[in-house]
């Protein structure tokens, strides 16, 4: 049976690594990964439960360790649409912002209801942190 071992490990590694070209979600890379040192103990003629072993903790190490920062690396060409894309904006108050009262502002010849811990007078500069429901949260970026 040690001798079949090479084969599964060298067919996992190819099916894991097909699987990943098909569908890009950076899960199957792993696995095909922790199969090549279960490949290589294999080769050496380790045993079968050792090959399990490190197969399994090396892909448990690969996926907690490095797939949160790799997704993170990967969104960044996505772009934001809808109102969420208007965080970070700037704009202008129309209508004075209070702390118990909402506002409105002005942000690219679109008007929006808005709402601020602190009170804004009418023609400051405003920049959107957040969006709650309809409205938008903002903080003056003028002192």
């Amino acid at each position: 049976m040690i001798e079949y071992m090479v084969w599964f490990w060298l067919g996992l590694f190819v099916l894991a690594l097909v699987i990943e070209l098909f569908t890009a979600d950076m899960i199957s890379i792993w696995f095909s990964l922790a199969a090549v040192p279960s490949f290589v103990l294999a080769l050496a003629g380790a045993n079968v439960i050792l090959q399990s072993v490190v197969f399994v903790l090396v892909t448990a190490v690969l996926l907690l360790l490095t797939r949160p920062a790799m997704k993170k690396y990967m969104k960044t060409n996505e772009i934001k649409t809808n109102v969420d894309a208007i965080i970070g904006k700037t704009g202008v108050v129309v209508k004075a912002v209070t702390s118990d009262m909402p506002g409105r502002i002005k942000i690219a010849n679109m008007d929006w209801s808005a709402i601020s811990k602190e009170n804004i007078e009418v023609g400051i500069h405003v920049r959107v942190l957040d969006v709650e429901g309809n409205k938008l949260i903002v903080e003056s970026i003028e002192s």
